[in-house]
């Protein structure tokens, strides 16, 4: 099991992603003719939140790669850390990056809750129709 780096685990990760879509979301809006200028500055603080974590996990990465420049230390990366035949043969691939694991990790989240959705939806029973019970008001008199 490895520690996960702050900043770009599932939940983040779920949040920046969606932060960053708010805007073009409140756009879609915009252009059908649905304005809220409240929705608007949420849309747009939240996606200044998740430009701001976007950055400092940069700048993060920036200042570990500045400390860790040592010659003997090649990468920081999980594929290096698990196999490191896979890190010889594939320094610069794309799974080999930390944030790689949570992407497929929240793509993996996603489906099976959509998986999951489906299937509840599939197997909801057939509810009867409410039975007319306006005749029956006439009925009662006080």
């Amino acid at each position: 099991m490895f520690a996960g780096l702050p900043g770009i685990g599932v939940g983040t990760l779920f949040y920046v992603l969606t932060a960053l879509v708010m805007p073009l979301v409140e756009l879609t809006r915009l252009l059908r003719g649905d304005v809220s200028p409240t929705r608007w500055r949420l849309a747009i603080s939240q996606f200044c939140f998740g430009v701001s974590i976007v950055a400092s996990v940069a700048l993060a990465d920036r200042v570990l790669t500045i400390i860790l420049s040592d010659h003997s230390i090649n990468d920081v990366n999980v594929g290096r850390l698990v196999n490191k035949t896979f890190a010889v043969n594939a320094p610069e691939s794309v799974l080999a990056a930390p944030i790689m694991a949570s992407v497929l990790l929240l793509i993996g989240v996603l489906a099976a809750m959509e998986v999951a959705r489906l299937l509840t939806l599939l197997k909801r029973p057939e509810t009867p129709a409410p039975a007319d019970t306006t005749h029956l008001a006439g009925d009662f008199e006080l």
